[in-house]
């Protein structure tokens, strides 16, 4: 690379630290400056867009610039990014008492924002017991106040107390506390009633309510001053006695119960499980793995259906279109998408890729089914997620009951680069060749995707394919949802992409024959960005693979037909014929 070919470099790799209108022309001449040839090395030779001393400095220096103005973010849209995903009334309080933020929940719910943590918790004793934990300071549990903040309410209720993260605050060296009201509707009456009719100690019902309270069983343990296995022991008691299957099954007994008992003309109590709680599931969770770190996931669906595992997309797609949530409620469907490593709010895995990357997330997500008492799961991957999907099925092949992909298939050959659209070309050279520079490309990226633009750059990057640009035009919430949900994924950093954007380059068809589980994919028969030949590649390589290729489907198929996507999960088994129908058609 000449001396004015790495200066224009260095200017355009300054220009992604801005986001800019003109986002289309910045990032065709990074592709420019780093391939000039239109090869990116695909034929075998070395790649012309090689960088010399000067620019990897200087890239390292445009990371810096990008970390900064990541961090210049005001403290009110910090204090939202905390409050924004937890499911129920919440407030942010600091050591001093302060409270400085409240969700849309408890605004909504109490019709007022407190100025201190004596307007917030006005019972004495529950606002001593909040007060001593934050004087404390303690970060590793989660602390809970069975009891309401109000001494007037005879609703049970619990007030849940953590920490934040101070990595989360870097405005302010103040302790802050998230402070959660957790109201159920049932009151001390009602909590005797269902402990006599399932002839509960007080102890067990105690364990319950807790449970109901969101708590996880480490903190149950702690608060009721128990080992965990004697706990677990405890459950296994509650849930002979109350017939119930599962920890989310007692929650909604006891729910269902309390509504009942409450009712002016409730009937007798059964004694079998009560319905669940009518209406879709959306809701975001947390849960502390193993090793300490954070796993995230979304619940979409019916709270008791049929358990649906969901690889998300890169680094999109954990969340499916509104329309899809309330047909997977009326089928009975709970699709679980966890957050992998490094997205999201999940915890990143020190030094992790390759193999090593796709082992850790596939226990996140045993460790994730394990905690909500699931046994197996269909798994559906979500396009470059199929790797994922697929070291989970190898490794964890009981809790499998069918593997389904949606966009892609885990293969890959260099060939294919030629024939792949212009920007997502570019990201897979970058991928290959000047792995360097991907955060910058992806800050400036999501910087788009979280502004005016995001649709624009949404639409641009779908442009060369007829039925996703005809998708987004008839459906602006797909372009929300990869937009949105891009800017979510990468919040707290880039680490997990550009790992993943490698592995997204890898041949998993050796690992796919040795599997017993096979992949049924759903690929649209019109997507110009993976062809529907890797998928039918994949296919002849892998015997026992069923391919449906479907009609004006592009890339986009899993936002624009997800009623397919629901479809496939239905089936208590793939159809076979359609692997040999697929081919004759496309043929």
């Amino acid at each position: 690379m000449g001396n004015t070919d790495t200066l224009d470099l260095v200017a355009a790799i300054y220009a992604a630290t801005l986001p800019r209108e003109d986002f289309n022309r910045m990032f065709d001449r990074l592709d420019e400056l780093l391939f000039p040839d239109g090869d990116g090395g695909e034929s075998g030779g070395k790649p012309d867009g090689r960088l010399d001393a000067r620019a990897l400095a200087h890239i390292e220096t445009a990371l810096g610039i990008q970390e900064r103005l990541g961090r210049a973010r005001t403290d009110d849209q910090m204090n939202a990014a905390i409050l924004e995903s937890v499911p129920n009334p919440s407030y942010l309080v600091r050591r001093s008492e302060l409270v400085v933020a409240a969700n849309a929940m408890a605004l909504a719910r109490y019709g007022r924002m407190p100025t201190m943590l004596r307007d917030l918790v006005v019972d004495p004793g529950v606002r001593r017991k909040v007060r001593d934990f934050i004087v404390s300071g303690d970060s590793r549990r989660l602390f809970a106040v069975a009891g309401h903040a109000d001494p007037d309410s005879d609703s049970q209720t619990s007030v849940l107390v953590k920490r934040v993260d101070p990595a989360l605050l870097k405005g302010s060296d103040e302790p802050c506390f998230l402070l959660s009201v957790v109201d159920f509707g049932f009151g001390d009456a009602a909590v005797e009633l269902f402990r006599g009719a399932y002839g509960l100690t007080q102890a067990e019902v105690h364990v319950a309510v807790l449970l109901a309270s969101g708590l996880r069983l480490p903190d149950i343990a702690i608060e009721r001053r128990v080992s965990v296995d004697t706990l677990r022991t405890q459950i296994k008691v509650i849930k002979y006695k109350t017939g119930v299957r599962d920890i989310p099954a007692l929650v909604r007994l006891l729910c269902g119960f309390s509504a009942g008992a409450l009712a002016p003309t409730a009937r007798p109590f059964a004694t079998s499980p009560a319905r669940p709680v009518s209406g879709p599931l959306k809701l975001r969770q947390q849960i502390t793995l193993p090793d300490g770190r954070r796993l995230q996931y979304v619940e979409q669906g019916a709270h008791d259906g049929e358990p649906v595992l969901m690889f998300h997309n890169l680094p999109y797609g954990v969340e499916l279109p509104e329309a899809a949530i309330h047909q997977a409620h009326r089928d009975r469907l709970r699709f679980i998408a966890p957050f992998r490593p490094g997205f999201g709010g999940s915890d990143m895995v020190a030094a992790a890729s390759g193999d090593e990357l796709l082992d850790k997330a596939a226990t996140d997500a045993r460790e994730l089914l394990a905690h909500l008492g699931i046994a197996r799961a269909v798994v559906v991957s979500h396009s470059t997620s199929a790797a994922f999907a697929l070291r989970f099925a190898r490794l964890f092949p009981d809790r499998v009951a069918r593997l389904i992909g949606v966009g892609r298939a885990p293969i890959w050959r260099d060939a294919w680069a030629k024939e792949t659209p212009q920007r997502q070309r570019f990201m897979l050279r970058m991928a290959k060749h000047v792995p360097q520079m991907l955060p910058v490309v992806a800050w400036a990226m999501v910087s788009v995707m979280d502004s005016a633009y995001a649709a624009d750059f949404v639409a641009y990057n779908c442009k060369d394919g007829r039925a996703d640009a005809a998708a987004l035009q008839v459906n602006p919430e797909i372009a929300d949802l990869i937009s949105r949900g891009s800017v979510e994924a990468l919040r707290n950093g880039l680490d997990g992409f550009c790992r993943e954007c490698r592995i997204s380059l890898l041949d998993f068809t050796e690992e796919a024959r040795a599997t017993p589980h096979k992949f049924h994919i759903l690929h649209g028969r019109e997507d110009v960005i993976v062809r529907p030949e890797h998928s039918l590649a994949f296919a002849d390589a892998v015997p026992g693979t069923v391919v449906e290729l479907v009609e004006g489907a592009g890339q986009l198929l899993f936002f624009s037909h997800w009623q397919y996507v629901i479809d496939a999960v239905r089936r208590q088994a793939p159809d076979h014929r359609l692997r040999a129908a697929a081919v004759t058609a496309f043929a």
